[in-house]
């Protein structure tokens, strides 16, 4: 259970407070970096005081767990989609380009929470746990498809999510928007053609 669904009051509007907190510190750690990211930086990009901070939040890594909640539950639904359908090549596609677009979308928060990851044990726990769940998803879809086959669906699956993760944090969040379409195509090319390849082996 998150931070924010036990400390803070549980109104609409204590809701959108810690909200507006979440925003401020999700700005902060994309500016600052996790490691000099401050609370009075929080709340000064927020708009509130320090006691409000404190009536949501213990302190920054309090936050960021409550950040990499959202993130993780929305990696989580990426990979539930269906992957079935008349043309799995597009299922795949359709299931790669949510996959990019969440991670653009929560870059900062992952960022923060690798960083976060090198030094405190919980965040590197989180971290594994939460690549696990949706690498465990993906090894679940694939292994119909390598049933037959001498191949591991979840060392397949650990390659194929650690190919997208890659590119998506290290270079998309980089080249922006204009290597999206063009990115999501290799990527879905790439993880339908090896896994023809493996089906096959």
């Amino acid at each position: 259970m998150s931070q924010a669904e036990t400390q803070g009051p549980r109104t609409p509007r204590g809701e959108r407070t810690a909200a507006r907190l979440r925003d401020a510190a999700r700005a902060v750690f994309a500016d600052h970096g996790y490691a000099s990211a401050r609370v009075e930086d929080i709340v000064a990009r927020a708009g509130v005081s320090h006691g409000t901070f404190y009536t949501y939040y213990d302190n920054r890594a309090a936050i960021l767990d409550d950040l990499v909640d959202e993130a993780a539950e929305r990696l989580r639904a990426v990979v539930d989609q269906p992957w079935e359908g008349p043309d799995v090549a597009a299922a795949i596609r359709s299931v790669i380009a949510a996959f990019v677009d969440t991670l653009s979308d929560e870059g900062d928060v992952i960022g923060a929470w690798i960083e976060a990851s090198s030094t405190d044990e919980h965040f590197r726990t989180r971290l594994r746990d939460v690549r696990s769940s949706y690498t465990d998803q993906v090894a679940r879809h694939l292994a119909p498809a390598l049933a037959h086959t001498p191949h591991d669906p979840v060392v397949a699956a650990g390659a194929l999510v650690a190919m997208v993760e890659g590119y998506t944090t290290d270079r998309l969040a980089a080249g922006g928007s204009a290597e999206r379409e063009a990115a999501v195509n290799t990527l879905a090319q790439l993880w339908f053609g090896g896994l023809i390849r493996l089906s096959q082996a």
